[in-house]
């Protein structure tokens, strides 16, 4: 089965070509290969339609897949207004999911059931922990959950349970791979799965914190777009959210278009507009740009930590341990540089990216890497 014949699923329905166990899995069902595929992009969600390629030729189960994920970001968010029946048509599926909600869509879907989120030490959006959630459709038609991490409630995807509707189970774990990681702790990934792997795992940066710092942009942008629980009541919190983010977007898109402020505005944009017309011009500023950096300011920041030399090789010895840990191989391994949108630092892609590839070659019997992100290698 090539790309073009992976077909439209209903949830609760099994694709035609599959046969699932109790455990909502069907390796029986799928083929096997002599060697693992390793694809290699450069944004993170380009790795979904490999993925998915690989449903639809049944080398991974249609429903019921792990996700061992490696990143400095969770990417667990959901195309906020997107229809869920977008995710039983790929085309548009692809066209609509980013870098920080490419993994959740799929999961709506059944084709993730566990998700594993193994973090560096400077990545907090999300505490350790093992726990279930459910992922449905609301009233309006849109994916949403009924798990109260900020991380969800910060971006107004919660609704309550009893509000969603075609809910399936997920089960989330978060580890930090730091110096009381334990090791072992990967033995309990069952099922095929995938390997997933961002290079920004090793080393990031927050590629808003230098916007336009001769102004110190960023710090004001934390100020103005800082979510705070003020109550019990998340849902009465991502009201008050949604209407925050609302006028900040209108704000910012007024001074785009028009190169002006719109009539009662917060005295602290209006700081901030006055200090940035100090150092720049209108036309070197791009208003919803700053609007997208202060979307990234919650109750936590973006990670930034750019590793030293050192810190490089302490993290890949933790990366090979991990994979000690793990009882089978993955079906497929997916990397994503994350250097064009300087998450990963560019003087370090090369060898973090030659480093990675090469302990994974030696600890799994894997194929010469697919790189698609290079015009010479693409499909």
């Amino acid at each position: 089965m090539d790309r073009t014949m992976y077909g439209k699923i209903v949830p609760g329905t099994l694709h035609p070509y599959q046969c699932t166990l109790k455990n909502g899995t069907s390796p029986g069902c799928c083929r096997k290969r002599e060697k693992i595929p390793i694809y290699v992009v450069e944004y993170h969600h380009e790795v979904l339609p490999h993925i998915y390629r690989n449903m639809g030729a049944k080398f991974l189960p249609l429903e019921g897949n792990t996700m061992v994920h490696f990143d400095s970001h969770p990417d667990m968010l959901i195309p906020k207004n997107m229809p869920e029946n977008f995710v039983y048509e790929k085309e548009k599926l692809f066209e609509e999911i980013s870098i920080e909600n490419w993994m959740l869509p799929g999961a709506y879907a059944g084709h993730f059931k566990t998700l594993w989120w193994i973090k560096p030490p400077w990545a907090h959006q999300i505490k350790d922990s093992d726990q279930k959630f459910l992922i449905g459709r609301n009233k309006n038609g849109h994916i949403r959950v009924d798990c109260k991490e900020n991380y969800f409630v910060s971006e107004c995807l919660v609704a309550k349970t009893e509000d969603l509707e075609g809910v399936r189970e997920i089960s989330l774990r978060v580890a930090t791979l730091g110096e009381n990681f334990e090791q072992k702790l990967l033995t309990e990934v069952e099922g095929p799965y995938i390997l997933d792997i961002d290079l920004d795992f090793f080393s990031t940066s927050n590629p808003f914190k230098n916007i336009y710092d001769k102004a110190g942009t960023y710090n004001k942008l934390k100020e103005i777009y800082k979510f705070e629980k003020f109550c019990d009541d998340i849902f009465e919190c991502m009201s008050k959210r949604e209407k925050q983010i609302e006028i900040l977007e209108r704000i910012f898109k007024h001074m785009q278009e028009r190169k002006c402020l719109p009539d009662d505005v917060p005295s602290e944009v209006r700081e901030l507009r006055d200090k940035l017309l100090k150092f720049y011009t209108e036309e070197e500023i791009d208003w919803e740009l700053v609007h997208d950096a202060g979307c990234t300011c919650d109750d936590t920041e973006l990670p930034h930590h750019v590793s030293s030399c050192e810190e490089l090789g302490v993290m890949f010895e933790r990366f090979r341990g991990v994979l000690e840990g793990l009882k089978t191989p993955p079906v497929i391994v997916t990397v994503s540089r994350s250097t064009e949108d300087d998450y990963t630092p560019s003087e370090d892609v090369e060898l973090i990216q030659k480093s990675v590839l090469r302990i994974v070659r030696e600890k799994f019997n894997c194929d010469e890497p697919i790189l698609d992100y290079s015009d010479e290698n693409t499909e």
